[in-house]
C-alpha cells in the first residue's frame, strides 16, 4: 500500500481550519468558533456529534505544547495509513532485537528467478551500520546468483541491482522517520540521552522546518545538550554501496579463471606431452601403497641374440650403480652392479633415460643409460646367461 506522508497525518489542523504554523491564540479562537458551529445542541446534522468529538481531540492535542510537538514530529515519522498511538510508542530495535540508537533504514529489493516466473520482495530493514553491510552483501549475492533463473527476471535484475545501489543514499526519509520515532519512544521511556542522540542524528536528514521541530524537542529534554553523551557509530554509506560489488567481482573472477582454465586445457590437447609415465600407484585395502611394475611394457624392446657380442655394455669406471625393478628411482632396488660389470641391453625407454638390462643370472632390471658404456668390461662369467656364444 502506498504511504502518504503529510504534515497533518490525522487532520487535526485541517478540522480546525488552521495551518501548521498557527499560534496558540489562533488555535483557541478557531476551536471556539468550530465547536459552537458543530455542537449537537445547535447543529442537528447526522454527523454533528462525530465532528464535534474530532474537534475536541484536535484541540486537546494542539492546545498543549508538548502534545503538539509530539504530534508534529510523529507526522514526519508516520504516514496517514499506519499512524500509531503517539503516546505509547515502542522503540525500534536492531536486527538482534536490541536497543540501538544508531539504527536507521535500509530498503533493498530481492529477486528470485523461478524458471517460468519470478518473485520480487521488498526488504525494509531497521538495522545498524554493521547489520546493513551484511544485509546488503547477502541480498546482492542472492540477486546475482538466484535472480537470473527466469527469462522474465533476466531483464528485471539489472534494474534492481542498480536501484539497490542507489537506494543506500536515497532512502534518507525512511532513516529520518526511524530516528524521529525512536527519539519520541525513548523520551516516553525517560531515556533522555538516547532520545537526544536519535534526534541529533535525525537532524542530519531533516528539512529546515523539520530541524526547527527537532531543535525544539532536544531543548525540551531534561538537561538539554548534556543528555546527548552516548557514542553514535557513523553510518558508512560508501561501504554499504561498495559491498554490493563483491558478488559481480567474485563471479567475474570465477568466469575469467574458468575461461583461462579452458584455454589451458585446450592448448594442452594441441601440444604433445613429452612426459613418459612408467609406473602407477596401487593402493591396498589394508592401507599403504606400492608401484605397479607391469607398466614396464612401455619400454621399447631391442632384439636379443645371445650368441653375438652386440648390445653388451658395461658399467662406467668410477662408480657402482643400482639396478631397479622398473624404469624409475621410485621402484625398489633389484641389485647393485660394480664398475666394469658387463650386462646385455634388451630395451630402452622412449626418452632414452633408462635401459633394460639382462644380468648374469637372467634377471631383468633397469639402469640409467648414462651409467653404461658400450662393450665388454670385466670378463663374462662362464655360466652367465647374457652371452652363450663362443668364448
Amino acid at each position: 500500500m502506498t504511504q502518504t506522508y503529510t504534515q497533518d497525518s490525522l487532520g487535526y489542523y485541517k478540522i480546525l481550519n488552521l495551518n501548521i504554523k498557527a499560534t496558540d491564540e489562533e488555535i483557541k479562537i478557531n476551536y471556539r468558533k468550530m465547536a459552537k458551529k458543530w455542537h449537537p445542541d445547535y447543529n442537528k446534522a447526522p454527523d454533528a456529534m462525530e465532528v464535534f468529538q474530532k474537534l475536541s481531540v484536535a484541540h486537546d492535542i494542539l492546545s498543549d505544547a508538548k502534545k503538539r510537538l509530539t504530534y508534529d514530529l510523529a507526522c514526519i515519522a508516520h504516514s496517514r495509513e499506519n499512524f500509531p498511538d503517539i503516546f505509547a510508542l515502542k522503540v525500534y530495535p536492531n536486527q538482534k532485537g536490541e536497543e540501538d540508537i544508531s539504527v536507521r533504514s535500509l530498503v533493498q529489493q530481492q529477486i528470485t528467478g523461478r524458471l517460468i516466473n519470478y518473485k520480487i520482495e521488498d526488504k525494509a530493514l531497521i538495522c545498524n551500520n554493521k547489520e546493513a553491510v551484511k544485509a546488503a552483501l547477502k541480498i546482492s549475492l542472492h540477486n546475482w546468483v538466484l535472480g537470473w533463473w527466469s527469462l522474465k527476471s533476466f531483464f528485471k535484475v539489472p534494474g534492481i541491482l542498480r536501484r539497490n545501489y542507489k537506494n543506500v543514499n536515497e532512502n534518507q526519509y525512511d532513516s529520518l522517520a526511524v530516528l524521529i520515532h525512536n527519539a519520541l519512544a525513548y523520551e516516553q521511556e525517560h531515556k533522555y540521552a538516547q532520545a537526544y542522540g536519535c534526534a541529533a542524528q535525525a537532524w542530519e536528514f531533516a528539512s529546515p522546518e523539520q530541524k526547527e521541530l527537532l531543535e525544539k524537542f532536544m531543548k525540551s529534554l531534561p538537561g538539554g545538550k548534556e543528555t546527548g553523551v552516548l557514542p553514535r557509530p557513523a553510518w558508512n554509506y560508501v561501504k554499504i554501496q561498495k559491498i554490493q560489488l563483491v558478488a559481480p567481482v567474485f563471479l567475474g573472477l570465477c568466469l575469467i579463471f574458468y575461461v583461462l582454465a579452458g584455454l589451458s586445457r585446450y592448448s594442452g590437447w594441441l601440444s604433445k606431452d613429452e612426459t613418459w609415465h612408467y609406473y602407477q600407484e596401487v593402493r591396498h585395502w589394508r592401507g599403504g601403497s606400492s608401484v605397479d611394475d607391469m607398466v614396464v611394457a612401455k619400454i621399447m624392446d631391442i632384439r636379443v641374440d645371445l650368441n653375438t657380442l652386440n648390445m653388451l655394455y658395461h658399467v662406467r669406471k668410477g662408480r657402482d650403480i643400482a639396478v631397479m625393478y622398473g624404469p624409475s628411482d621410485k621402484f625398489d632396488r633389484l641389485t647393485t652392479l660394480p664398475e666394469g660389470k658387463t650386462v646385455r641391453v634388451t630395451g630402452i625407454s622412449p626418452d632414452k633415460i633408462w635401459m633394460r638390462v639382462m644380468l648374469d643370472n637372467g634377471d631383468m632390471g633397469f639402469v640409467h643409460s648414462e651409467t653404461l658404456e658400450e662393450g665388454i668390461g670385466l670378463p663374462i662369467p662362464p655360466d652367465s646367461k647374457i652371452y652363450t656364444g663362443q668364448r
